[in-house]
């Protein structure tokens, strides 16, 4: 018991709950307290109350400990090694409680003192006691109280406790529902693996007996690969980051029956017969830190008519008992009004229908007070856990013989509709094989009804697994075999297709009224543009004294332009500058210097250049003339340079704020470390080799070659972490995506990579010198066979310590893996790239700029060019963050669309199809005006129904807003003062105004400045 540490908020919140009911709940039935004793551990019965009252409010069983409970007190006998672990729970926070602990030894003499002391406190408490009196435990410290407790218990009314037990232990709080999820996760997880199992088994006619499939799926939870490949691997569901799998175990052997034999019960063993028959039944359980989970299946290998229709039936039922699952339902009546429905639909069913529906279950696998049976008038509450169970036995059949049916899962009562944790699929379709040489034409009926008057049910995950129709060819069990059929199928795979996407798109849509309302609307069109405020100098002392000749000054250490106006220099911030020209008239060099003022547009500025008001004056445009011209160009060239230096520094400095300084790298010694690899970004021209090394709170790059090419990344600041295998490609690599950009080198980079070139022949991983003498004699298949083994050991280095990075990561990590298979070709930069799904993301990491899109942040998928004749369609991903760019990747072959639809349906992410490119800069514009009012019109439907009206062939005129471009937009807001203006210096012209208005204004700002007297136009000779 070294490592025994008990959770005291949650002891001291369970006691305070066991006590309350002790005095309240009828349950009870007033008694003064509640005696637990407990003896040795029993591993036969570990679900004896006693044991489960222990393990609900310490978190372990003590064995060898006797508990006495009333409202204001507990009194606990126990040895000396277990008091010191309940030490820290005799002081009460509130004073709600006063904790004893009378410690045993070898002692028998001292035991008995302790003992009589002990029997003396619960005398003092009262009369009437509760107990459980269909616990029975062994060892030595049961025989020192027994005779002890035999000759005084005649003195108290003792009375069943059981009850307020199984009551109090039946509503389950966070925590205890966390720990339900998880058990229930692993049981349908390890029921997948027994269906593949199982049908390989089948099909290739293996000769393995019940009990030693049982005992192969027993042992596969010790298999630590095992459970890490269930985080990545799509059929399986996530345990999650803080899955420890110490705290799992099974709740009984797990159970395989076959060939004809069945009994419809959780203590059965399995045979030693060989698997086979027309019926397999499969009854797993799961625990995790104690807390239960059960699902059972039935598959049919060749059923007949009448055996499909049985099952189908059943399924009825557990349709019809989902629907009475409801808070404050009756055990009795569940079961009276399941069995009502069978006498009338099927009478012949109800000799061989189970005499109870399961039971409540919890630490309890099965709690014998809440069982779902006709005599039971316990009541069922919202935060129930229920193991309903449904089974028909000895059932027969003219041509396959005997056989039995049942199905069992672990199911959450809300106040609504109940919640199925074990969500493994049970539809005759998923769970029925036909051989190649059956009739099948008889199946199209395997979709099971629902009754009227049934409720719709939630899953535990997001969609059903029923929903997915898993593929099985090249194997001689089929569950669709003819041309026929797997037409037919296709077809209902499309149907559930569209139907998930419908209910996507509404969910989507519900988000985003939830998400936006008109007061957050209209708040943030406020707070879209603010002042930016500058300064060219404090006091007038500041201001350069040669401006006292009344010419025109560039102050580029303050980033002024000095003009001499009415005999006095004037300052103005290169910030009020917008653009100038300069004209030739004559003789004279007129020079015009346009400024900022309200009616320009700005609608890519978060920051205003001047500041707004009715009682502020603006300056439109200064007209200087001179007949130096030299001395004009000159100036107009200053601030032009003035201009385009201030422009980029901004533009620097917007793109730094998102740089955050990380915290110190925490260095350890002797660090694990990777060698011979190779860093993207690099940060310098040059590339060098390095090593990365594992330290206390992240990794860090070091060059081989350069000491200063030194690259820290912190554990919190990775969002993804991805391992990419070089099968397939030229690079193996471990790829780190960042929350917040750091530098490398002069460049802010979001993705940090390290890598391996597979075919670089200079490292030899093998420590042979055989490859350096004989590279290139050897024969073909020699070197064929040598490079695949490198290549292996390659992703097997990078693949270790990529998991060495996640596990010392302390459960922030979660490696993601790429799955090639699921890839398709696209441009979402440059150049046609691989782009590949993983777990949570869509990557591709082999070329620059890498492409790492997180499906969560995606709020809808848009297929663009889907039309007749063309070869390549477009793929756009918008954000929930609308701010966001919309990310493109372009030319996809037309022949993945199906297969892309179908990835974007498997995680969750609604999508539309239209016939030509949309603008995306002009449509996001228009939603980010109004968020809320968007969603209110419609919000994406907008993009359904423009498809829809492209697939009709109807012509309408399109909104100016959403109106479609071929060509990639550009925003015309948008500020580039590029190098190339350089060049371009000495022209006439010199334009800062955001390309939207030329020297003399266009008729916009005109009709703007009719409007208002406070801006003018000045002409000076200079």
């Amino acid at each position: 018991m070294s490592e025994v540490k008990i959770d005291e908020a949650a002891f001291r919140r369970r006691l305070h709950q066991l006590q309350k009911n002790l005095t309240t709940s009828d349950y009870f039935k007033s008694v003064n307290g509640l005696l637990i004793m407990v003896g040795s551990s029993d591993d036969f019965n570990p679900y004896q109350k006693s044991t489960i009252l222990h393990t609900w409010l310490l978190g372990y069983e003590f064995p060898a400990t006797g508990i006495y409970i009333t409202s204001k007190k507990i009194l606990v006998v126990t040895s000396v090694g277990k008091a010191k672990y309940l030490s820290p729970l005799k002081s009460s926070p509130n004073g709600s409680y006063t904790m004893t602990i009378l410690c045993r030894n070898k002692d028998p003499e001292h035991n008995r003192k302790l003992f009589a002391e002990f029997l003396e406190e619960i005398q003092k408490s009262g009369k009437r006691i509760g107990i459980l009196p269909r616990d029975h435990y062994q060892g030595k410290f049961m025989e020192e109280w027994n005779p002890i407790w035999e000759g005084a218990k005649a003195q108290f009314d003792l009375v069943d406790a059981s009850v307020g037990v199984s009551k109090t232990l039946e509503l389950k709080d966070e925590e205890e529902q966390r720990n339900l999820r998880v058990a229930s996760r692993a049981s349908t997880n390890m029921m997948s693996y027994f269906t593949d199992e199982m049908g390989r088994i089948i099909d290739e006619e293996l000769k393995i007996t019940n009990s030693q499939l049982v005992e192969q799926i027993e042992n596969k939870i010790d298999d630590v690969k095992f459970f890490k490949r269930m985080e990545t691997d799509k059929a399986m569901k996530r345990l999650g980051n803080n899955f420890d799998l110490n705290n799992l175990d099974w709740c009984y052997k797990p159970i395989v029956q076959s060939n004809g034999k069945y009994q419809l019960k959780f203590s059965v063993e399995s045979n030693d017969e060989k698997l086979g028959g027309n019926v397999i039944m499969s009854s797993l359980g799961m625990r995790y830190k104690s807390y239960c989970s059960n699902v059972t299946r039935t598959f049919l290998i060749g059923p007949t008519k009448e055996m499909e229709r049985n099952y189908d039936f059943l399924l009825r039922l557990q349709s019809k008992a989902f629907s009475l699952l409801k808070d404050g339902a009756i055990a009795s009546e569940i079961y009276k009004a399941v069995a009502d429905y069978i006498n009338k639909e099927r009478p012949d069913l109800d000799s061989h229908f189970l005499k109870n529906m399961g039971s409540l279950i919890g630490i309890d696998f099965r709690d014998s007070n809440g069982v779902i049976s006709p005599k039971n008038g316990r009541r069922l509450n919202e935060g129930s856990v229920v193991n309903l169970v449904l089974g028909l036995h000895d059932l027969h059949d003219d041509k396959q013989g005997d056989y039995g049916l049942m199905i069992a899962d672990t199911v959450r009562i809300t106040g609504e509709e109940p919640i199925i944790l074990t969500d493994s699929p049970r539809l005759r379709k998923f769970i029925a094989f036909y051989f190649d040489d059956e009739d099948e034409d008889t199946r199209d009926d395997a979709k099971v009804k629902s009754e009227p008057g049934t409720t719709k049910i939630k899953k535990e995950v997001k969609r059903s697994s029923d929903a997915k129709i898993t593929s099985s060819a090249n194997t001689r069990v089929l569950k669709a075999k003819q041309r026929a059929k797997q037409k037919s199928s296709e077809e209902d795979q499309l149907q559930i297709q569209r139907e998930i996407q419908k209910e996507l798109h509404e969910r989507r849509q519900k988000e985003g009224l939830e998400r936006f309302n008109s007061e957050a609307a209209t708040e943030d069109i406020e707070k879209k543009l603010v002042f930016k405020k500058y300064e060219s100098y404090v006091r007038e002392s500041q201001i350069p004294t040669n401006v006292r000749d009344l010419k025109i000054h560039i102050d580029s250490k303050n980033q002024t332009i000095i003009l001499p106006i009415c005999g006095r220099p004037v300052p103005f911030h290169i910030n009020a500058y917008k653009n100038g020209s300069k004209n030739e008239e004559g003789e004279y060099t007129q020079l015009r210097l346009n400024f900022n003022f309200p009616g320009v547009s700005s609608s890519r500025r978060l920051e205003l250049p001047y500041e707004t008001g009715d009682d502020k004056q603006f300056i439109r445009s200064i007209t200087f003339r001179s007949k130096d011209g030299a001395r004009m160009a000159e100036v107009l060239k200053k601030i032009t340079d003035m201009k385009k230096e201030a422009v980029k520094r901004d533009t620097d400095k917007r793109e730094m704020a998102d740089v955050v300084s990380q915290a110190n790298l925490v260095e350890v010694n002797r660090p694990r470390r990777l060698d011979n690899v190779f860093l993207r970004p690099t940060p310098d021209s040059k590339r060098f080799a390095g090593y990365v090394a594992i330290h206390q709170n992240g990794i860090r790059y070091q060059s081989f070659g350069r000491g200063d090419h030194r690259v820290n990344v912190l554990f919190s600041n990775i969002k993804h972490i991805f391992f990419q295998s070089c099968k397939g490609e030229l690079l193996v690599i471990i790829h780190c995506h960042l929350k917040t950009p750091i530098m490398i080198g002069k460049k802010k980079t979001y993705n940090v990579q390290f890598y391996r070139e597979a075919t670089d022949a200079s490292i030899d991983e093998t420590g042979s010198r055989k490859r350096r003498y004989r590279y290139g004699d050897e024969d073909e298949l020699e070197q064929e066979q040598e490079e695949r083994r490198r290549r292996a050991a390659l992703d097997k280095e990078f693949k270790q310590f990529a998991e060495h990075i996640a596990d010392a990561s302390h459960g922030l990590l979660d490696l993601d893996v790429p799955f090639r298979e699921l890839g398709f070709q696209g441009v979402p930069s440059r150049s046609a790239v691989l782009c590949v799904p993983t777990r949570d993301c869509l990557v591709q990491l082999v070329d620059l700029p890498f492409l790492v899109i997180t499906l969560e942040e995606v709020e809808i998928a848009h297929l663009e060019r889907v039309q007749f004749g063309l070869k390549n369609f477009d793929l756009v991903f918008v954000f929930k963050d609308l701010g966001k760019p919309v990310a493109h990747i372009s030319t996809i072959p037309m022949e993945t669309l199906e297969d892309v639809k179908a990835w974007l349906t498997d995680v969750d992410i609604p999508y539309s199809e239209g016939a030509v490119n949309l603008n995306w800069p002009t449509i996001m514009k228009t939603i980010q005006a109004d968020p809320y009012q968007f969603f209110v019109d419609g919000g994406w439907s907008f993009l359904s129904s423009e498809s829809d009206s492209e697939s009709d062939g109807e012509e309408s005129a399109a909104e100016p807003d959403f109106a479609p471009s071929d060509e990639d937009p550009q925003d015309d807001d948008e500020e580039d003062y590029s190098d190339a203006d350089d060049a371009d210096a000495d022209d006439d012209e010199s334009d800062f105004d955001d390309g939207d208005d030329d020297d003399d204004g266009d008729a916009d700002d005109d009709s703007n400045l009719a409007e208002s007297d406070n801006i003018s136009d000045e002409v000076f000779d200079d």
